[in-house]
């Protein structure tokens, strides 16, 4: 597979008991303590590449450019590593370990509020828009939340997914109501003749490393096909919001269906079992075939209805499970509602997630070593390394993903159009 640049975006929300009655806002404090430590970069990024801010009540992270799908969830983790310290440090530092701090990596409350948690993929130019996306990438993306599906309960409901339960159109601008399977949005943060970015609002919030990792690996996979072409024969849906409504009220996979416009109805695996198929096509290295096979067998699993084998893999029925045993003791809905959230809270000492993880219910495909490598430094070969380098070398008066006004005696600004991009001097001479 070529390399494509990717990342994603999470609003976490942050939650203590003292941050109404005494104005005490964790998500503010906690980026003033960002940017006062020695990760802060400069403006809103970071030693590693990535932007950290404030975005509708939420502290938000936007990972660091990556271009390879396995690298994506090494800086996904790195930035909840990040929140969780600055947690830690709250608590200590300004409640005196009297009153928890919580932090949650999810995108929906339980009045089916939803908050973002989204990807973002660089896709050539050329690709029209938006029929070749309707075509080739809808059917993918309304049919894929079987195992990329966070899980959660809304408005009362257990749904595989609560960003596809939010869904009400194929396409639409919108990012907090009356949301489409593909948002218009087309902010490049590179050169705009060359690239879209394209902006998928309708995953989850994970947690589960093998679910992040098949998430991208599959969609930018399914990019690099749709660039070429080569999806003439995908599937036709008659209607993609309907059935991704039916299917993720479902946890049973003999219940799921899709219907075409021929009028035949097929499952959402045999949907992606067509990908699966011509993605086969792309896979070269280790990390692909591992990534291909992988994708294979969870739809093996869920087809054949190995639930506990699947659930290693795949983030909502892993939650469920989670949810079962927390009721077992005591039943009812507030105790599902709070075993559900605890399982997205990001300190590990509380998180029903990290707990299962911990008891090796589920599988993970990166280590806590290059976690912790990438809460301080950039992946090696994209612009993030370049802008990095840029900020330890000059004094930067403005800096944005594409774009810095550095001083070095002359005010100047560095135009940074290629995310690719990772050498300084041809950059900065080309610039100034």
């Amino acid at each position: 597979m070529k390399k494509m640049v990717q990342g994603t975006e999470h609003e976490y929300t942050l939650f203590c008991r003292r941050m109404g009655s005494m104005g005490f806002d964790p998500h503010t404090l906690a980026l003033d303590l960002l940017r006062e430590s020695d990760l802060h970069l400069a403006g809103e990024f970071i030693t590693n590449g990535s932007r950290v801010y404030y975005d509708v009540g939420h502290f938000e992270v936007s990972t660091a450019e990556t271009t390879k799908f396995h690298d994506v969830v090494v800086w996904e983790k790195a930035g909840e590593k990040i929140l969780d310290w600055l947690r830690r440090v709250m608590e200590d530092r300004y409640t005196a370990g009297t009153t928890k701090i919580h932090a949650f990596k999810n995108n929906t409350s339980p009045d089916g509020t939803s908050y973002g948690s989204h990807e973002n993929y660089c896709v050539s130019r050329d690709v029209p828009w938006p029929s070749r996306f309707i075509r080739d990438l809808v059917p993918h993306l309304s049919t894929r939340i079987i195992y990329t599906g966070a899980g959660d309960i809304v408005r009362g409901k257990y749904v595989l997914s609560p960003m596809a339960f939010l869904t009400s159109q194929v396409i639409s601008g919108e990012t907090m109501h009356d949301t489409g399977i593909l948002n218009t949005r087309d902010e490049p943060h590179a050169d705009g003749r060359l690239w879209r970015r394209l902006h998928v609002i309708v995953g989850d919030a994970l947690m589960n490393e093998t679910a992040i990792m098949l998430r991208h690996f599959t969609t930018s996979a399914i990019i690099q096909l749709m660039e070429a072409d080569a999806l003439q024969d995908v599937p036709r849906l008659k209607d993609p919001v309907r059935d991704m409504w039916h299917n993720v009220e479902n946890r049973n996979p003999e219940q799921w269906r899709i219907e075409l416009e021929d009028g035949s109805v097929v499952s959402p695996i045999d949907i992606q079992r067509y990908y699966l198929g011509k993605v086969e096509t792309l896979a070269e290295d280790a990390w692909e075939k591992r990534a291909l096979k992988t994708w294979e067998e969870v739809l093996d699993d869920l087809e054949n209805r190995r639930s506990k084998d699947a659930a290693r893999r795949v983030e909502w029925l892993d939650r469920w499970f989670a949810v079962q045993a927390a009721s077992e003791d005591k039943a009812g809905p507030d105790v599902e509602m709070m075993a559900c959230k605890q399982y997205s809270e990001i300190g590990a000492e509380r998180s029903l997630f990290y707990k299962r993880q911990r008891e090796g219910l589920v599988d993970r495909v990166t280590d806590d070593e290059s976690i912790k490598a990438a809460i301080t430094e950039p992946p090696e070969d994209t612009r993030a390394r370049l802008r990095r380098e840029l900020c330890d070398t000059f004094n930067i008066e403005m800096i944005d993903w594409s774009v810095l006004v550095v001083n070095d005696g002359t005010r100047r600004r560095i135009d940074l159009p290629d995310p690719y991009a990772t050498e300084l001097e041809a950059t900065y001479a080309a610039a100034g």
